[in-house]
C-alpha cells in the first residue's frame, strides 16, 4: 500500500512538474512581450535623448487594456519575481524527485508541499498548486493513514494538545532530595549548553555580517540601475524603492542605444569557442602528461608549470606579432580583410593552469583501469573517451566554467585587437570593453551612473548565476584536482 502511495505521488509530482515548466515559460514569454513594449526616448541628431527618460510618461495597451509607465513597471517587476522564485524551486523538486526514496517521506515532505503549493497560487500558477495540495493529501495518507476528511478532523485535537504541553507546568522534583552529585551534573549540563548556545550565536552572527557585507554592492548595484538619474545621484539615496519605480527601460536603454546585445553576443560566442578549444587541448595534454610514457615527459610538464610564474602580459605583444599583419595577418590589415575573432580566440585556447588541474585527477584513476583496457586491445584515444573523461567529469565541468569566467572578464587582450580596427574594431568589442569604453556622458556633461551601473549590472549579474547554480561542481573539481589518491 506505502509503496503505491509513494509511486502515486512520484506521479503527481512528475505532472505538476509540466505545469512548473509551462508557468516558467509564461513568465519569460510574458518578460519579453512587456520589456519590448517599453518606449525609448526619441532620438535626436542621431543621438536618443536620455535626458528625458526619467519625465517620460508614455501609456501602452496591453490585452485590450490601458496601463502608465508605473503599472508597467510593476507588472515586469512581478514576472521577474515570479521567475526568481518558480526556476530555482522547479531545479530543487527535480533534483529531489530523482533521489527521493520511500524512507524519507515524511510529515515535512507533506507540509513542504502546503508551502509550494502557497508559493505557486501567490505566482499566479493554480493547477501546479492544486496538484501540489492533493500531493500533500497522498502524503498524509502515506505518513498518518488519514484520508482528507480524517485529516481535516485531526487538526483540532493535535492543536489542542500542542497547547496543553505548551502551557503545562514542569513537575519539579525537590532539590533536597536530590544528591549533590545530580545536582553538580546537571550544573555542568547547563553550564555546557550555555557555552554551545554562545559559540553558535557568534559565529553566526559572525557569518551575518561578513554575507551582508558582501551582498550590499551587488544589491546596491541592482537597486541604482533600475533608479531614475535624479535618485540614482541624490545625496540622500534610497536603499528601498518600490517595484512601480524599477525603471527596467534602463536596461532596453543599455542594450539598444549603447549596443550591450551585440557585445553580449560576441562576449558569448568569444567565450563558447575558447572554452571548446582549452577543453579539447586541456584534456589531451593532461592525458598525455598522466598516462603516456614518453621520453622527456616530466622535464616537458616542469618546464610549462614553470611558465606559469610568467605573467600572462609579457605575452601580449609577441602574441600581437603573431596575430597581427607581420603574422597571420588577421588584424591590422586593410578594412574588411581582419578576423578579429580568430585573433581573439586561438592564442588563448590552452591553459596550463587547467593542464596541471586535470593531470592531477587523472593520476588519480588507478593504473590497473589503464593496463586492463591495454590487454583488452582498448586504444589511448577509446580509454581517454570511455574511462578518464566520465571519471574525471567534475574537474573537466569545473575547467570549463571558470574558463567562461575568464573569457566574461577578459579585458587586456580584446581591448588591443579591437583597437587596431578603429571603429571597425568597436563591433568586435566584448561586454568588458564596452563597459570600459562607452561614454555615458551626455553632451551637456551630465553622466547617466544608472544606465552605466545597468550596465554593470549586465556583466556581473550572469556571471553570479551561473556560479551559484554550479557552485557545488566547481568546489567538487578543484577539490578533486588538489589531491592525489
Amino acid at each position: 500500500m506505502n509503496k503505491k502511495l509513494f509511486q502515486k505521488s512520484n506521479r503527481i509530482e512528475r505532472i505538476t512538474f509540466i505545469f512548473d515548466f509551462l508557468a516558467i515559460a509564461a513568465y519569460l514569454a510574458l518578460f519579453f512581450i512587456l520589456f519590448g513594449m517599453l518606449e525609448l526616448p526619441e532620438i535626436i541628431n542621431g543621438r536618443m535623448d536620455l535626458d528625458n527618460l526619467q519625465y517620460m510618461l508614455p501609456t501602452y495597451e496591453f490585452l485590450s487594456a490601458t496601463f502608465d509607465k508605473w503599472q508597467m513597471n510593476t507588472m515586469i517587476s512581478l514576472v521577474i519575481l515570479f521567475a526568481l522564485v518558480a526556476i530555482p524551486m522547479m531545479f530543487i523538486n527535480v533534483k529531489k524527485l530523482r533521489n527521493r526514496t520511500i524512507y524519507e517521506i515524511n510529515s515535512y515532505t507533506a507540509s513542504s508541499k502546503f508551502v509550494q503549493a502557497l508559493v505557486n497560487l501567490l505566482s499566479f500558477n493554480p493547477i501546479s498548486a492544486g496538484l501540489r495540495i492533493y500531493n500533500m493529501f497522498v502524503l498524509v495518507k502515506f505518513v498518518k493513514g488519514y484520508n482528507a476528511k480524517e485529516f481535516f478532523k485531526s487538526i483540532g485535537p493535535a492543536v489542542k494538545k500542542f497547547s496543553k504541553e505548551l502551557f503545562k507546568k514542569k513537575e519539579i522534583k525537590n532539590k533536597e532530595e536530590l544528591d549533590e552529585y545530580s545536582i553538580s551534573i546537571k550544573q555542568s549540563i547547563r553550564r555546557q549548553n550555555a557555552s554551545k548556545i554562545i559559540r553558535m550565536s557568534l559565529t553566526y552572527i559572525f557569518l551575518i555580517i561578513m554575507a551582508f557585507i558582501i551582498i550590499i554592492p551587488f544589491y546596491w548595484m541592482v537597486l541604482t540601475s533600475l533608479k531614475d538619474f535624479t535618485g540614482a545621484t541624490s545625496n540622500n539615496p534610497e536603499f528601498f524603492i518600490g517595484i512601480s519605480r524599477m525603471n527596467w527601460v534602463n536596461y532596453k536603454v543599455v542594450l539598444t542605444e549603447l549596443n550591450f546585445g551585440l557585445y553580449i553576443r560576441n562576449t558569448i560566442f568569444i567565450a563558447l569557442m575558447s572554452t571548446l578549444g582549452t577543453v579539447i587541448t586541456t584534456i589531451l595534454a593532461a592525458y598525455a602528461f598522466a598516462r603516456i610514457e614518453f621520453k622527456g615527459r616530466e622535464l616537458l610538464f616542469s618546464i610549462l608549470i614553470m611558465t606559469m610564474m610568467i605573467p600572462g602580459e609579457l605575452y601580449i605583444i609577441t602574441n600581437l606579432i603573431t596575430v597581427s599583419r607581420n603574422g597571420f595577418g588577421w588584424v591590422g590589415m586593410p578594412t574588411g580583410e581582419n578576423n578579429y575573432f580568430l585573433a581573439m580566440i586561438l592564442p588563448f585556447v590552452t591553459s596550463i593552469s587547467y593542464i596541471f588541474f586535470l593531470r592531477q585527477s587523472f593520476k588519480q584513476i588507478p593504473d590497473s583501469l589503464y593496463k586492463a583496457a591495454r590487454v583488452d586491445g582498448c586504444s589511448d584515444f577509446k580509454f581517454l573517451t570511455r574511462v578518464m573523461v566520465p571519471i574525471a567529469s567534475p574537474t573537466i565541468f569545473t575547467i570549463t566554467i571558470l574558463n567562461v569566467f575568464g573569457s566574461w572578464n577578459a579585458y587586456i587582450w580584446p581591448r588591443i585587437i579591437t583597437g587596431l580596427g578603429g571603429e571597425e574594431g568597436q563591433n568586435y568589442w566584448l561586454i568588458s570593453n564596452a563597459l570600459r569604453d562607452t561614454s555615458f556622458v551626455q553632451e551637456n556633461g551630465k553622466v547617466m551612473y544608472n544606465l552605466q551601473i545597468a550596465a554593470s549590472a549586465l556583466v556581473t549579474v550572469p556571471l553570479l548565476i551561473v556560479f551559484f547554480m554550479f557552485k557545488k561542481y566547481i568546489m567538487n573539481g578543484i577539490g578533486r584536482s588538489g589531491t592525489k589518491g
